[in-house]
């Protein structure tokens, strides 16, 4: 039988990426499809927000960095609070300049290749490379921004890397000790294991292809659409047709389509809880009636079901080997970091 990962398992096996506590990558946000928002210009930021050892720090990657940030909050921010913003991203830049000189004294060699290849990557989504290049003007940073920025992270990956190799060892008592420690860290709440066909008021190439404030106008009609679809769904289920192959036909969620509407095993809590509710009324094998969701309507069938349970040490060992690691890297890297900022000229100009 399969074993689900426990929650706290999910997080430490996306612990793989050693500069993420202190750098963060412009590299492959610089050309998302969110439009900059005017509120950073609330905020008197300099066109050079600071120097390391003489290289200047240019406002405009803060600036994006910082309207990306206002898009996704909940609530307006008060000025004190952008202002801590982006003091906390010029700290980040300045860090990333470190590390990126210190790579070039160093002599640290960059693969050329890679980077085209990572720029091959993120022109694919754009129609042409003029309508890619106007992605960049519009957030004013170049073709060659782009690159210098992965010139960057490459260095700091290497950097970095080269700082912690051969200088730590967890031993088998230290992860032994962290799971006695934290036993309810590795506790498997219920779960189960189902698939299912979503009828979808906004389908996937409707999203793609329509406006959103007409898909907003036309909401009411593509709900009963979509409750429509689902029903004829259910009725066929009823005749005796295949709930898999059915799925694979006919259900809106692309992620989970093509394997027969499978979504693995997924703990209690998670989904929606309309979703949760319908399931608990199955049996293994036993598909559910109509069930509304935010996404639209589905109809469900229950694989298997797995009883609340703490999670056995050998099935913990080497998340929480992975985790130690990291948690001693992290201390690490901010040792290095300090000494390269005691040795540094920094200036800031925000204030």
């Amino acid at each position: 039988m399969k074993k689900p990962f426990t929650p706290d398992e999910i997080m430490k096996n996306r612990l793989c990426v050693l500069v993420a506590f202190c750098l963060y990558a412009l590299t492959f946000t610089a050309v998302g499809t969110a439009s900059a928002q005017p509120s950073s210009e609330t905020l008197k930021i300099p066109d050079v927000v600071a120097r390391v050892n003489g290289v200047d720090i240019q406002a405009k990657y803060i600036k994006f960095r910082l309207s990306k940030i206002l898009k996704n909050v909940r609530r307006p921010l008060t000025m004190r609070e952008r202002t801590s913003i982006v003091k906390d991203l010029i700290e980040k830049e300045v860090v990333r300049e470190l590390v990126h000189q210190q790579g070039k004294e160093k002599k640290l060699e960059v693969d050329s290749d890679l980077i085209e290849k990572e720029v091959k990557a993120l022109r694919e989504p754009y129609a042409s490379d003029e309508e890619f290049e106007n992605a960049l003007s519009k957030r004013d940073i170049t073709l060659q921004d782009l690159k210098n920025s992965m010139e960057i992270d490459i260095h700091a990956r290497q950097l970095l890397n080269e700082q912690i190799k051969g200088k730590i060892n967890i031993s088998d008592e230290d992860v032994k000790k962290y799971y006695e420690d934290n036993k309810k860290k590795f506790h498997r709440p219920e779960s189960f294991r189902t698939r299912h066909i979503l009828a979808s008021i906004f389908p996937p190439d409707m999203l793609r292809s329509t406006p959103i404030k007409e898909l907003q106008e036309n909401r009411d009609e593509l709900t009963k659409k979509a409750e429509e679809k689902i029903d004829g769904i259910i009725k066929e289920l009823k005749g005796g047709a295949n709930f898999k192959e059915l799925a694979k036909e006919k259900s809106d969620d692309e992620a989970s389509r093509a394997s027969g509407g499978d979504l693995d095993i997924i703990y209690k809590g998670i989904l929606d809880p309309s979703f949760d509710e319908a399931i608990s009324k199955l049996k293994p094998g036993e598909i559910s009636e109509k069930v509304a969701t935010r996404f639209g309507f589905h109809v469900i069938q229950l694989i298997e079901k797995h009883p609340p349970e703490q999670a056995p040490f050998e099935d913990m060992k080497g998340s929480i080997q992975k985790f130690l690691f990291m948690e001693e890297a992290k201390k690490q890297v901010e040792v290095y970091i300090d000494g390269l900022r005691k040795e540094a000229k920094i200036e800031n100009y925000f204030k």
